[in-house]
């Protein structure tokens, strides 16, 4: 399972499993296809959208905000803020203005994003589907799609169900995680989701509320880059960082492998700096993926022929751990 770019039409060209049925697979990748069109506006306006939301802890709840402003043709303007997290992007034709916070977006805002304005996904070949069944969702009747994702080792059950009025995807279950979408509005000839809870392992750890309107104030101050923002010229060329040495930790004799996977920036000296875990289901081995992380080499990505710093993802194996 594959997540997809929202304003991207998805076909599927992939082989499919031959222990599923063809006609199954056939109205799965249609209602999906139905799920992706009806939630992709075919010409969005200058518009503000607003996202708030709610992080559950075992201990503590936290509350966050994001903003965005767009003039179509001209740029946008974001605003990301999550407890002491605080960052101000201005996107103009040529440049990027930044301001606040410099370090690495915490876990939250990554996810915060993956999920709106709604997360959509595709199948391919990993996918095996079982079976649609009809059912209520949130009191709507509803198509859900049954299945399995197998990955080298690893094999999850997943589900998605979507509305059969109106095709919209109301819950997404793979593995672990669940993704609720409910109170949908009509923006742009588009539906979105006013509300998305998210849950891992049984437990809400994330209720998100979304608005989008017209831009009333489309004047260019909206895009005024803050008085004390850095001014990043955008890359006319760019050439991806590519790794050189990127040992994993070391085995164990346990019976199960476990993922860790950090978020950094890798720097001009082609080291990753300032690391965080992303997501992790085993916290007692967050430390040692941090300090492994430290080896890894990279040769720096190139924005205009120059040594340029890019935030980036990294997957960690514990293999018998």
């Amino acid at each position: 399972m594959k997540p997809a770019t929202l304003l991207i039409l998805f076909v599927l060209l992939s082989p499919f499993c031959f222990s599923q049925d063809i006609q199954v697979r056939e109205e799965a990748v249609r209602l999906l296809e139905r799920a992706d069109a009806v939630s992709s506006p075919a010409n969005l306006p200058n518009l503000e959208r607003i996202d708030t939301f709610r992080v559950f802890g075992a201990d503590s709840t936290q509350e966050g905000t994001f903003t965005r402003v767009v003039i179509q043709g001209t740029g946008r303007r974001e605003e990301y803020s999550f407890g002491n997290y605080h960052l101000v992007n201005v996107f103009t034709p040529g440049q990027m203005a930044v301001a606040g916070s410099p370090r690495i977006a915490p876990p939250e805002i990554v996810r915060l994003m993956r999920l709106t304005p709604i997360a959509m996904v595709r199948f391919d070949h990993e996918d095996v589907i079982h079976n649609i069944a009809d059912r209520e969702v949130d009191g709507r009747p509803a198509h859900c799609i049954e299945f399995d994702t197998t990955a080298g080792e690893k094999s999850q059950s997943n589900e998605l169900c979507l509305d059969s009025a109106n095709g919209t995807l109301l819950s997404e279950k793979l593995g672990n995680d669940f993704t609720e979408n409910s109170d949908f509005f009509s923006f742009a000839g588009a539906l979105f989701p006013g509300k998305i809870n998210y849950s891992s392992g049984g437990v809400l750890k994330m209720q998100i509320t979304q608005t989008m309107a017209p831009l009333t104030d489309a004047t260019p101050n909206v895009l005024a880059a803050p008085p004390d923002a850095q001014i990043r010229k955008m890359c006319r060329t760019y050439r991806r960082a590519f790794g050189v040495s990127m040992p994993q930790p070391k085995p164990g004799n346990g019976g199960e492998n476990t993922d860790v996977v950090l978020r950094g920036m890798i720097w001009g000296d082609g080291r990753i700096h300032d690391a965080v875990v992303q997501d992790s289901r085993r916290p007692d081995l967050n430390a040692e993926a941090l300090s492994v992380i430290q080896q890894w080499v990279f040769t720096p990505a190139l924005c205009n022929g120059a040594p340029n710093q890019t935030e980036a993802s990294f997957e960690l194996h514990f293999q018998g751990r």
